[in-house]
């Protein structure tokens, strides 16, 4: 790795300088903004039971760098009483600049008596340091930027996983889900929950934000409301107890989730169901044709530590569909900033109420992607379809 390699570099050469020069103790350190990251150090003499020098030369080089300027602390034993004893020593350091940006330090630690001959020197080797530490700075950027994007991947292929890897078999009814996240990782959720009576519940949610902090709420709210579901809770109470839980971390982060919840009951034939903020489904009536929103009112998740929600009962025929969907469908534009809209979104239940769940979540899909075209959307996009047979 090029870190072993750099920073065994610069100890060496942190080395060279203590015993050419007759140094204590040498340091090269890398500014990174927020961070710092010491690149060499070498001190004569070291003992793992001494870490005085080494404790003490944080201290100094972060003041270096953020002063923007030398430091000279003389007779550094008596400054520093407690910090280890033996040694009288100088500090005395200096900024490592690139194009008038400090890109690092570096500090001597000498006998009191060298401190003056080795002003100039220390100055000579900061100034030749300057474009190796630039390029070790660029290098470190580009090798963190390669790990976080690792990171981001597999952050994403966790994600994946975490939603169904299969579409349950319930009598009566066929089904399908899909999420199409904008980037990497999702702020949507969706899961198909079969509970110990064997009813269905189906999940869908939208945490506020996007990347890394959505997802990992996105995962919890999964787990919690699939934990609840399975009880066969009545979707008013997984919705409650699902803020309940999740409301301290979400207000604290100033986040919130949009969901909502549906038990299917497939003797009965009924769909009970909540929200808490989210889209209302679509349905289409088999035998009318017409279709319709499923409105439900209900506060969102993380907006409150105590909420109640209401419960809605729908009773299903012979081929009513459901569509469930984040904003992210409604709110797609194509080229001309023109909304996908939830009007061709109904469109797509009545051209298409022949197909199966899965044929016609496919053609809306693909009539949404037609529509998109080479737009780059903002939002993620999850459907789900219930058809009753």
């Amino acid at each position: 790795m090029w870190r072993d390699s750099s920073e065994a570099g610069f100890t060496t050469l942190c080395r060279e300088m203590c015993l050419e020069l007759g140094l204590k103790c040498c340091s090269i350190w890398l500014n990174g903004g927020n961070s710092r990251h010491r690149l060499g150090y070498f001190e004569a003499g070291w003992s793992i039971d001494d870490l005085s020098i080494s404790n003490l030369d944080y201290e100094i080089n972060k003041s270096i760098m953020c002063k923007k300027a030398p430091v000279l602390i003389k007779n550094l034993g008596s400054q520093h009483p407690g910090r280890g004893s033996g040694y009288s020593l100088d500090a005395m350091g200096v900024p490592i600049s690139e194009s008038n940006i400090v890109t690092g330090s570096i500090t001597f630690y000498c006998p009191q008596e060298k401190n003056e001959t080795l002003t100039e020197v220390l100055h000579q080797v900061a100034s030749e340091l300057a474009f190796g530490i630039e390029q070790c700075k660029n290098t470190f950027t580009s090798a963190r930027q390669k790990s976080l994007r690792k990171e981001i991947e597999m952050a994403g292929s966790i994600q994946q996983s975490l939603f169904p890897k299969s579409i349950p078999e319930v009598k009566g009814i066929s089904l399908w889900g899909r999420a199409m996240p904008t980037n990497e990782t999702s702020g949507d959720f969706y899961d198909f929950i079969i509970t110990r009576h064997h009813n269905l519940g189906i999940a869908i949610g939208d945490v506020m934000g996007k990347g890394i902090p959505a997802a990992l709420f996105t995962a919890i709210a999964r787990t919690l409301t699939r934990s609840f579901a399975q009880q066969d809770l009545a979707p008013n109470v997984v919705l409650s107890e699902t803020n309940r839980s999740l409301y301290p971390d979400l207000s604290v982060n100033g986040m919130f989730l949009t969901m909502f919840y549906a038990l299917y009951n497939p003797q009965q034939k009924a769909l009970f169901y909540a929200s808490a903020g989210h889209n209302p489904p679509l349905i289409r009536r088999g035998e009318t044709g017409e279709v319709e929103l499923l409105k439900s009112k209900g506060f969102f998740v993380g907006g409150r530590p105590e909420l109640s929600y209401n419960m809605e009962t729908l009773k299903l025929g012979s081929g009513d569909i459901v569509l469930f969907y984040t904003d992210g469908l409604v709110e797609a534009q194509n080229i001309q900033s023109v909304q996908f809209g939830i009007q061709r979104a109904a469109e797509t239940l009545r051209d298409y109420h022949c197909l199966e769940a899965a044929a016609l979540g496919d053609f809306l899909s693909m009539r949404l992607m037609q529509f998109i075209g080479l737009r780059e959307q903002r939002d993620d996009i999850t459907l789900i379809v219930l058809k009753v047979e």
